[in-house]
């Protein structure tokens, strides 16, 4: 199984991505660029326009990476919230956040325009509507919110356009939707044309910072830079530093067939806990527009079955939209949410030539062309007023409460490596199944394929030694200390590992007849374990 081939491709993955060599010699460059998601390819295609030359490494096939599982919403209001953002920066610093997701949807019309991009690009409105559990009094506590942060023309409604019965709504206009895999493909046409080098298939393994950056890829060849942008979800050139500073979700979307016109076009979201978020993609098929449903977030790695989401989002369209066809997409994909609710974005904590842009937060289109705005300025030794608003450096006591409360989740997920457990007796998966298996000190990930193969694994993850769990939904192995994953036989597809599982060897037990059912052999701890929602959106 190859790292991309999970269990569940998006929609946006129907349109096919261009195919790029892998590195095979060394090379040197102006910039090396780490990832070819959107924020790779707004960074590259910035640094070209202003004369550097870049190279691009990318771990995987395009098409395949985080962007390509988004539902390619554009928008300006950030999910921490408006009244929050306020809180957390100040009415300043909150101002310039707004108006840096501001130009973001800018930038990206602007290369819509300029490289005449046919991808559904299209300003339309955003709708913030209150959840029944909601406190009445939030969206005019967000309203007036907006008013200090220079939003225009926002305005509270009785409900969203179509949907009466949804009650009050605050409208927020110059939103933006847009059909993500073919602006991939018009940036990748353009950056190839000013002469961008692309490689596929290249992971990188080793970076060095200084005043020569060098960043070395699985086949053990080098790319040497005057700088290196990692643009990789979570920075895979830092081990420990800014992942004490984030927190990785799984966030789910179905798609749903309705009739043309049916519904309108716009982007709604409410103020649920986790929240919900929806969508149309127009035309989808003949007489019919696809509606997308996400929400339902959780930690990485902390739900024992998330292949029920889908499910309950099927259950939350038909109740609050009265969608009630059967799902024709779903997919997941990963979100990480910095402890203030904005991203990483600048030079790279003790470093002198290398960047990073993780911290999505939900945004990470928007967030990516920040990044490349900013990233361009502090290159080039030009003031910008937002970088130090995401500076990776940035810390304020004020959070200390937050990156706590985050860390101790991640910490209580090592519980599994110091209890002591009973050994289990059933080492097998039933096929299209992964299970752990304890055996004394150590831990095994096993999966099972329908040809009845079995694939034995160290359930360490590489990254900082948490216990990998399964996903259902997508047929991986996931951590939930820091939210790296991994395909069921063991290829690494999300960061902060580098490397993947590696195949181990158990002692052979007695199985017990397949006749016979399962016990349930979680441990006590396992049983027990509440779920944890203290940093959930």
């Amino acid at each position: 199984m190859l790292p991309h081939q999970q269990n569940n491709p998006s929609f946006w993955q129907n349109t096919k991505a261009p195919e790029f060599p892998p590195l095979l010699e060394d090379t040197s460059t102006d910039i090396c660029v780490v990832g070819a998601g959107i924020a790779g390819l707004l960074n590259s295609y910035v640094l070209l326009k202003n004369g550097f030359q870049v190279t691009i490494l990318e771990r995987d096939t395009l098409g395949h990476n985080e962007t390509s599982r988004t539902s390619a919403h554009l928008s300006n209001v950030l999910d921490e919230g408006l009244s929050r953002l306020l809180d957390n920066l100040g009415e300043e610093n909150a101002r310039k956040a707004i108006a840096s997701h501001s130009d973001a949807i800018d930038l990206i019309e602007k290369i819509v325009a300029e490289e005449n991009i046919d991808c559904d690009f299209r300003r339309i409105d955003g709708y913030l509507y209150l959840s029944h559990e909601s406190n009445k009094d939030y969206l005019k506590e967000e309203g007036q919110a907006a008013a200090k942060l220079g939003f225009k023309d926002v305005e509270l409604l009785a409900s969203p356009p179509y949907f009466a019965e949804f009650g009050p709504a605050l409208r927020f206009p110059r939103q933006a939707r847009i059909h993500i895999q073919k602006f991939i493909n018009g940036l990748l046409q353009a950056i190839v044309a000013m002469g961008g080098k692309v490689h596929s298939q290249s992971p990188a393994v080793e970076f060095k910072d200084g005043g020569l950056p060098s960043v070395k890829t699985e086949n053990g060849k080098y790319v040497y830079a005057r700088h290196v942008v990692v643009c990789t979800n979570v920075p895979v050139n830092d081990r420990v530093l800014v992942h004490t500073m984030e927190a990785a979700y799984r966030t789910y979307i179905i798609g749903i067939e309705v009739p043309h016109d049916a519904f309108p076009d716009i982007l709604m979201w409410d103020t649920s806990h986790p929240y919900h978020y929806v969508r149309k993609i127009e035309n989808h098929s003949e007489g019919k527009d696809l509606m997308l449903i996400g929400g339902e977030d959780h930690r990485v790695g902390q739900e024992d079955h998330p292949e029920s989401k889908f499910e309950t989002l099927h259950d939350w369209a038909l109740f609050n939209l009265g969608i009630s066809g059967p799902i024709a997409y779903q997919w997941s994909g990963q979100i990480i949410e910095p402890v203030d609710g904005l991203a990483h974005i600048g030079r790279n904590p003790g470093n002198r030539n290398t960047y990073i842009v993780s911290g999505d937060s939900g945004h990470g289109l928007t967030h990516a062309a920040v990044g490349a705005m900013v990233i361009r300025d502090l290159i080039q030794k030009h003031p910008n007023d937002w970088a130090h608003i995401y500076s990776p450096s940035r810390f304020k006591m004020k959070n200390l409460g937050k990156v706590i409360s985050a860390n101790m989740n991640a910490l209580t997920q090592y519980r599994d490596r110091i209890m002591l457990r009973d050994e289990l007796k059933n080492i097998t998966a039933r096929p299209g199944e992964g299970r752990l298996v304890h055996q004394g000190a150590k831990t095994f990930a096993v999966y099972t394929n329908e040809k009845n193969e079995t694939a034995t694994l160290n359930a360490v993850c590489p990254h900082l030694g948490g216990i990998v769990h399964w996903n259902e939904a997508e047929k991986t192995w996931d951590c939930p200390c820091h939210g790296s994953r991994f395909a069921c036989t063991g290829e690494v597809i999300n960061g902060p590992a580098i490397s993947g599982l590696k195949t181990a060897v158990m002692k052979k037990t007695q199985e017990k007849p397949a006749s016979i059912a399962m016990p349930d052999e979680r441990t006590e701890y396992e049983k027990a374990k509440p779920r944890d929602t203290s940093a959930e959106r």
